[in-house]
């Protein structure tokens, strides 16, 4: 099969186009024949060698996980779906493997796709939906009525959390640039503050969650309420490990997230797409032979949404 392969850590250089074997399913697995992909931080923080000991050391390694496409086998244990049907999903984050003409991944991380998503809209879903349910849901414990802080909200990650955070009737504040502004008050931001132009924030909060990796919570805590939760979506090793370590000791808790595909909840952002109540962005669609192209886009920064990959 064609995939985007890399021998080694490192920048976007490190990144080719090669011939390789196709992956074959266990017991609890599907392969999917790719049909489409997406970018994501985690990503790049794993081809550049940023995760340590989370990540082997086998290589070639193929990046991304969130994909959209269709079955073509199952394992000998896989209930939940046959060849042949459409289904969209993420493989591990840490493993990768969905930059490529197939990919195998856990049953329990796959849902069935729709005929309402098409398979560019499936892949753009996952990963970055997902973060943005788990920030607010599992970690955040939104109410109806809490004030929520999105920092780095016009991204794929920051515009879910928009609109999630409407979703389950809390105040959301979004933190952009200038270029982002208008996208974040079409996804319903309550305020939108362009921090280019000096425009800050005034709490308390009850959550923050930060989506660009420049508001950690030795500031964001001066914006939190007594018992407020600052979530970080790119923590380090160092920062995951003593922030388990401190928070017990805290009323103001600074959470780590961890965001793993789960058949049940892929479903459920799939139903408020297909509902018209979460729009999927798309800022730019390109083909599996310009990966380089929508990494280097990507890790530039200032994308409003979501950067795609279709594969042939």
């Amino acid at each position: 099969m064609k995939a985007i392969a890399y021998h080694h850590f490192g920048t976007i250089d490190v990144l080719q186009m090669e011939t390789l074997p196709q992956p074959k399913p266990d017991a609890h697995e599907v392969l999917v024949s790719v049909r489409a992909t997406s970018v994501n931080v985690i990503d790049s923080r794993v081809r550049d060698g940023k995760m340590g000991i989370l990540v082997n050391k086998h290589f070639p390694k193929i990046p991304g996980s969130d994909l959209a496409g269709v079955v073509e086998t199952v394992g000998s244990a896989v209930k939940g779906f046959r060849p042949g049907d459409a289904v969209f999903g993420a493989t591990n984050s840490f493993n990768g493997g969905a930059f490529a003409e197939y990919a195998v991944v856990s049953e329990a991380a796959l849902a069935i796709k729709s005929a309402h998503l098409t398979f560019e809209h499936a892949a753009a879903l996952p990963i970055t939906g997902l973060a943005a349910l788990y920030s607010l849901r599992e970690l955040g414990e939104v109410k109806p009525g809490s004030r929520v802080l999105i920092y780095g909200s016009s991204g794929g990650a920051g515009l879910y959390a928009i609109q999630l955070g409407k979703i389950l009737q809390a105040h959301v504040t979004a933190v952009c640039g200038t270029g982002g502004v208008e996208v974040c008050r079409q996804m319903g931001a309550d305020i939108v503050l362009d921090y280019k132009a000096g425009e800050r924030p005034q709490g308390p909060y009850d959550i923050i969650i930060d989506f660009s990796s420049h508001f950690p919570f030795d500031q964001a805590r001066l914006l939190l309420a007594d018992d407020g939760r600052h979530i970080d979506s790119s923590p380090t090793i160092p920062h995951f490990i003593g922030s388990k370590i401190v928070n017990p000791f805290r009323s103001q808790k600074d959470l780590m997230l961890q965001t793993e595909a789960k058949t049940e909840d892929l479903q459920y952002l799939a139903s408020l797409v297909e509902a018209g109540q979460l729009k999927v962005t798309i800022a730019r669609t390109l083909s599996l032979a310009e990966a380089r192209e929508a990494f280097r886009l990507q890790e530039a920064g200032g994308v409003l949404g979501k950067i795609v990959v279709t594969v042939p």
